[in-house]
């Protein structure tokens, strides 16, 4: 698993690759639709923390990367196809494959060089210890 403090605020870019012919045309446009997938996952605070637990079974803490960035918080890694599933005939497939991709924005200032992170039986949980307001 890697963990990485990243100091701007987070922005996503989507490129659209150039369509041949009217680019205002909606049968000319290529789909815009992700090849990602978004696990489950929590996101819950009491007092002194936020908490966020995603599910994400079958892999190794080396398939995720964890993102803080000033105002939001990706975790995005890969799940592989199984070896086993190449030459098979699928009659049902409901456990996603490929690219995922968690953003959640941070919902307050947080002590970033506490963040914590762990993974185990198949979910992980990242915790963010909230700034304590001095009165």
């Amino acid at each position: 698993m890697r963990f990485r403090h990243v100091r701007v605020r987070y922005t996503a870019v989507l490129q659209l690759p150039q369509a041949f012919g009217d680019p205002w045309t909606l049968r000319s446009l290529p789909p815009v639709a992700r090849p990602e997938w978004r696990p489950p996952f929590d996101l819950y605070e009491d007092d002194q923390e936020w908490v966020v637990r995603v599910e994400v079974g079958g892999l190794q803490e080396e398939d995720f990367e964890i993102l803080l960035y000033e105002d939001r918080l990706i975790i995005q890694g890969y799940r592989p196809w199984s070896s086993a599933c190449t030459e098979a005939r699928f009659h049902m497939a409901e456990i996603r494959q490929g690219r995922f991709q968690v953003e959640i924005p941070l919902l307050g200032p947080i002590r970033r060089e506490n963040v914590t992170a762990r993974y185990e039986q198949g979910m992980l949980s990242v915790v963010l210890p909230k700034v304590r307001e001095e009165r």
